[in-house]
């Protein structure tokens, strides 16, 4: 599993760096006590406020606009590509990189928003030229990385980075309307509804806020580390902590029903997807399950042979539903029974994918890490064509 990468420790005492030591720990062994999850995950889980420089990684989604497709490169640039052959039509920057980018990048109007592992959140025209940064220097030690994908909603960019911080910013121009503390990183994106924003923190805690003033409406104890996005629909808020998806009632932060899987370390970090009355869910240990939106009961489960884990929300298209895994394959499934329509042959893709692919007009786009982004055929899992982002070039195989 790959996540956020821990950095080169500058830190002033040993109990800094220790609580650095046991966040790593806790990433790269996923399999571990509950118990030890929670301990290690106080101590500061994966990403440092300790200073220091990160290695460039990163497992940025793909955004669709018109005929371009957008991207955040393992080498920490955006690539803008031609969605319909895959060719390069411009990176950002050119003289730099981002420290890392896990966030997918934004589109509204002609702009594209996209934080960076360096802590700034960037305004791109479509041209691939600057429009603003916020902050307008790097200041890691108040401006935490930013792990999470931004939402821009009447004009104003959402977001959260790792010291803690909820922002709201201006979309024209970067400026800060507003900002929300929280008590520990933030790596969950936040959705929109009927003026309140929905996120959660690694804190354990789910927040709603008032969009237009970053008043708190209400938060709810999860009962673990909430590390991906929630979704609302019809009233509820959907999100996964640890090994437990929960439906909170939107309008008061209260908890209709709980889906809790007996293995501890089944973390639930994918975004729920919600169609025909059920979630759909994928979890860390390799299964995607189908709940009953109303009741939280299991319909039906599709587990992975591979036991790969499932980041990737479930995107929906009729009766199949479509996914990524660590496992380098993608998979469609048979919303109705849960049985598989096809996936990609193995390991057909350079890379495990721990986003959600993109899905227009019968076509998937879906990075992986390792730098490769692929068109792939809805139907059946072909290749329709493949980008090597690190020698910026259609793929040799």
């Amino acid at each position: 599993m790959s996540l956020p990468p821990r950095q080169v420790s500058t830190c002033a005492s040993g109990s800094q760096c220790g609580a650095n030591l046991a966040g790593f720990i806790l990433v790269r062994s996923i399999h571990i006590n509950k118990f030890i999850v929670f301990v290690l995950a106080l101590a500061g889980l994966v990403l440092t406020a300790c200073g220091g420089s990160a290695a460039s990684t990163g497992w940025s989604g793909a955004a669709l606009n018109a005929d371009t497709l957008y991207f955040g490169g393992n080498d920490a640039r955006v690539y803008a590509l031609n969605s319909a052959t895959g060719a390069l039509t411009w990176f950002f920057p050119n003289d730099k990189t981002l420290s890392s980018i896990y966030a997918t990048p934004v589109i509204a109007g002609n702009t594209i928003y996209v934080g960076g592992y360096d802590g700034i959140m960037r305004a791109i025209n479509a041209n691939g030229s600057q429009l603003w940064q916020f902050p307008t220097e790097a200041n890691l030690a108040v401006y935490g990385p930013i792990v999470p994908t931004a939402l821009v909603v009447n004009n104003t960019v959402y977001y959260g980075d790792n010291m803690h911080n909820f922002y709201a910013l201006d979309a024209a121009t970067g400026a800060k309307k507003w900002q929300f503390p929280t008590q520990n990183k933030i790596w969950s994106g936040a959705v929109y509804d009927n003026g309140t924003l929905y996120f959660g923190s690694l804190d354990h805690n789910l927040y709603a806020l008032d969009a237009e003033t970053g008043a708190q409406k209400w938060k709810t104890a999860a009962g673990g580390l909430i590390a991906g996005s929630p979704r609302v629909q019809d009233g509820v808020v959907y999100v996964g902590a640890l090994n437990t998806l929960l439906a909170v009632d939107a309008s008061s932060g209260a908890i209709k029903w709980t889906f809790k899987s007996p293995n501890p370390n089944e973390w639930i970090w994918a975004q729920p997807t919600i169609a025909n009355n059920t979630v759909y869910i994928g979890s860390l240990t390799g299964n995607m399950y189908a709940l009953d939106a109303a009741t939280g009961n299991r319909l039906w489960t599709f587990p992975l042979t591979s036991g790969a884990e499932i980041r990737s929300a479930l995107v929906v298209d009729g009766d199949t539903g479509y996914f990524g895994a660590s496992d380098q394959n993608v998979y469609a499934i048979n919303l109705t029974n849960g049985q598989l329509k096809w996936k990609t042959a193995d390991k057909a893709l350079a890379g495990p994918i721990y986003t959600t692919p993109y899905l227009r007009d019968g076509i998937l786009y879906i990075p992986v890490q390792g730098h490769n982004m692929y068109a792939l055929n809805a139907a059946d899992g072909s290749r329709k064509w493949c980008f090597d982002g690190s020698a910026r070039q259609a793929c040799g195989n």
